[in-house]
């Protein structure tokens, strides 16, 4: 994990490939991550491309680095 801020904007949406990249992990860690509820995406219904926004990357690195 990345120990800068993600600077993505918070308002935009997000490909799994570009979260991973925003949060300096690979797409098994992010899966684990949604696994445990540190991170949620914005289409839950749509489990073969899901999108995650900016503001749920930013909210979890913040529960990553305060674990």
């Amino acid at each position: 994990m990345k120990e800068l801020k993600p600077t993505c904007d918070p308002d935009g949406v997000y490909s799994v490939k570009r979260t991973c990249i925003e949060l300096g992990i690979s797409h098994k860690t992010l899966r684990k991550y949604k696994k445990y509820g540190y991170i949620k995406p914005i289409n839950p219904n749509n489990v073969c491309r899901p999108k995650y926004s900016g503001r749920s990357i930013i909210d979890c690195w913040l529960i990553l680095i305060a674990l």
